[in-house]
């Protein structure tokens, strides 16, 4: 794998919690737009890493096992990347369906929500886009896309699921980033900031590295501009000489499927160094 190159994207997912392919095909997507090294960082779980790794070997592509776990911090969703966990730890196993009952529990109230603004949709409408895996918003967005009440995804969050609209549902207990950090460290993984750029908590970051011991920031990513990439760099520089520590940076498209998130682009658009890969290699290597 030569640093020079670009054939990096650390950052997606699979229908093991709200992607639009499964973990094989996602991997011959990967194959198809000529990545080299990935991870699938799915939403609290792991459930698709062990697939993604059969099925990335046969299309000669290394993938790191990866998770993005979702948190609140100060009434604000910030998400956790982390790198290289072991994810057949079983008390990481237990964590994580313990997290997936709580989200089984919000189907059914955000369910009675959306009876209330005169919406009929069951759990079985919106299973049928899990996939066995963990339930997330994404799924209830396409099954009111598919019975015909919003056109499409975006306009599921904008009338009814995002943090303000009428039938969103906060999550029984949120884990917090300290807490998130702390799973990916006593698993032996690396754990990363996904997309600062949405929280507006920079000034907070300089305290996760500190305090808790955060390894790294992902500075690229789909939806952050080449303006947001250089304020990231710069911060995270500043830190390093500031506490003299040595900080990852890591980035991906954030990929679910074409027709998702803020910025709509098919698989292969965004991607990172290899360099960046190699980095974040030798940090979970130097854990084991």
């Amino acid at each position: 794998m030569k640093h020079t190159e670009k054939n990096t994207d650390l950052h997606m997912h699979s229908t093991a919690s709200d992607g639009g392919y499964s973990p094989s095909e996602l991997m011959k997507k990967c194959a198809g737009v000529g990545l080299s090294v990935v991870s699938l960082t799915d939403h609290d779980t792991m459930d698709g890493v062990e697939e993604a790794i059969t099925a990335a070997a046969d299309e000669g592509i290394q993938v790191i096992p990866g998770i993005e776990f979702s948190t609140k911090y100060k009434g604000i969703s910030v998400h956790v990347l982390g790198y290289g966990l072991d994810y057949r730890d079983r008390e990481l196993k237990r964590m994580l369906a313990e997290q997936r009952e709580m989200r089984r529990k919000r189907l059914d109230v955000i369910l009675e929500k959306l009876a209330a603004q005169q919406i009929s949709l069951q759990a079985e409408d919106v299973l049928e886009f899990v996939d066995g895996g963990s339930i997330g918003r994404p799924h209830i967005a396409k099954a009111l896309v598919k019975h015909g009440y919003v056109k499409d995804v975006a306009e599921a969050f904008q009338l009814y699921l995002a943090e303000d609209k009428p039938c969103y549902v906060a999550k029984e207990r949120e884990m917090t980033p300290t807490e998130a950090i702390e799973w990916i460290h006593k698993t032996k993984g690396v754990a990363i900031l996904a997309h600062p750029v949405y929280y507006g908590l920079d000034e907070y970051i300089e305290g996760w590295v500190v305090n808790d011991r955060l390894d790294g920031v992902e500075v690229y990513h789909r939806d952050h501009s080449p303006e947001d990439a250089r304020h990231y760099e710069q911060l995270v520089e500043g830190i390093e000489q500031k506490h003299h520590v040595r900080l990852l940076r890591t980035g991906g498209s954030d990929f679910h499927h074409e027709d998702y998130g803020r910025v709509r682009e098919p698989l292969g658009v965004t991607r990172i160094h290899n360099q960046l890969a190699d980095l974040l290699i030798k940090e979970m290597n130097e854990r084991k």
